[in-house]
């Protein structure tokens, strides 16, 4: 574990596949074993691949799912079948393929997912849905040669300063996971970001090709008919709420009719069982917390771009979580668009508690405090140094929402699971 504990995961990012392709040469290209399904997107690739990978696993197909951030532990990241890499075959197989990672000069997230794709291909697994850690084009992810799908689930502006600052810019790193050969599906795009998708592919598109229908809220999920050129669905249920998560829903459906034309062989029954079974911790996350006596809902969000919040606020509206003033935990990166974000929580804001993080990318609570001075009295902003600390000042039957980063919301699981 010592190489994961040593490095910050955005420390020493340095565009490019060259390392971590010497790497694979090194060891003899296991990935070119694995059937992979590549997802990038600036939000919603991490429920898209959830989804896809529960309907693999009720189709009876071994199925690996390579995912990021993690909330609370790194073998989160990295399963089969729904079930973590155990602790101790994580940490042998960092120590046995250090050396060359060091030679090599292997980032933390080059590493990691060259770990991921030896233990895929050591379990020779049916199906691999990878995630991208950021962009496309540059991201190590993207060592996959000849993916079977490449989905873009969305584009909005985040990580300018890597991916540029235009949507087209943004749009034309996400789509360097597009390689000839492979089917392309994507989710809600700006037409600026679909044009220059079709230049290098011919995609499908949602609301074009296939799209979610008549939708409605039920306890604890949503419903909803799903229709494409071939097929339609009838009473879909999915457990992960919002309007945005029907979208990712009908990606995964027809990335799954992509893999019939494949030679795969899902059912009716495999998809909507495995739709049905798909959880995503810290996306409109709502836990029932106990604590001292008290009863409170709280909502945990890792939403933390300016998309993000404008899709966790329409749900939060939806369901009726904003007919009266809620109490806000809230801490974001520096690089985020906080002043957006800020202003848009102060109007939904009763109270508002800063969390003292020790993370270094994490925006200072006192300048926070500033910021939110501007929209909320001074009085209701309160900077607490723990998460039981925060727990302490809920009164009993409070609705408490946590948002802006995972970083936050892997604290807060921590502490109530």
């Amino acid at each position: 574990m010592m190489f994961f504990e040593t490095l910050e995961e955005y420390k020493g990012m340095t565009p490019g596949l060259s390392r971590i392709k010497k790497f694979f040469e090194s060891i003899g290209n296991p990935q070119t074993e694995l059937k992979v399904i590549h997802i990038a997107g600036t939000n919603g690739k991490g429920s898209t691949a959830a989804f896809i990978s529960e309907i693999c696993k009720a189709g009876g197909y071994k199925t690996a799912l390579y995912t990021s951030p993690h909330l609370i532990n790194v073998t989160e990241r990295i399963k089969v079948d729904d079930v973590e890499i155990s602790r101790k075959i994580f940490d042998n197989l960092s120590k046995k393929y250090l050396t060359k990672a060091l030679k090599y000069k292997l980032s933390y997230f080059e590493y990691l997912t060259s770990l991921s794709f030896i233990y895929f291909a050591d379990l020779k697994v049916d199906i691999a849905v990878v995630e991208t850690g950021l962009g496309g084009r540059f991201d190590a992810t993207n060592i996959v040669e000849k993916p079977l799908i490449c989905i873009i689930t969305s584009i909005a502006k985040e990580h300018q300063e890597i991916l540029g600052t235009s949507i087209e810019e943004i749009a034309f790193e996400k789509a360097g996971i597009i390689k000839k050969g492979s089917f392309v599906v994507c989710g809600k795009l700006p037409s600026k970001a679909v044009s220059v998708v079709e230049s290098k592919s011919n995609p499908y598109l949602y609301g074009r090709d296939f799209r979610s229908i008549n939708s409605k809220n039920e306890a604890y999920g949503q419903k909803f008919d799903y229709i494409s050129t071939s097929i339609k669905l009838t009473n879909v249920k999915i457990q992960l709420l919002g309007v945005h998560q029907l979208v990712n829903a009908a990606v995964a459906i027809f990335a799954v009719e992509l893999l019939n034309m494949r030679g795969y062989s899902f059912s009716e029954a495999s998809i909507k069982t495995g739709l049905n079974n798909a959880v995503w911790r810290g996306r409109f996350d709502i836990k029932r917390v106990t604590w001292k006596n008290k009863n409170f809902e709280l909502i945990i969000d890792g939403a933390h771009n300016i998309e993000g919040i404008n899709a966790f606020f329409k749900t939060f509206e939806q369901l009726g979580f904003s007919d009266k003033k809620r109490i806000f935990i809230f801490v974001i990166m520096k690089e985020k668009k906080y002043e957006y974000i800020v202003k848009k929580i102060a109007f939904f804001a009763k109270r508002v508690i800063l969390l003292k993080v020790n993370n270094n990318r994490a925006l200072n609570h006192d300048f926070l405090k500033r910021e939110f001075s501007k929209y909320v009295e001074h009085n209701k902003i309160f900077i607490l140094d723990s998460v039981k600390g925060v727990f302490d000042t809920i009164e009993n039957n409070e609705v408490v929402v946590a948002i802006g980063s995972f970083y936050l919301a892997g604290e807060l699981l921590k502490c109530i699971e």
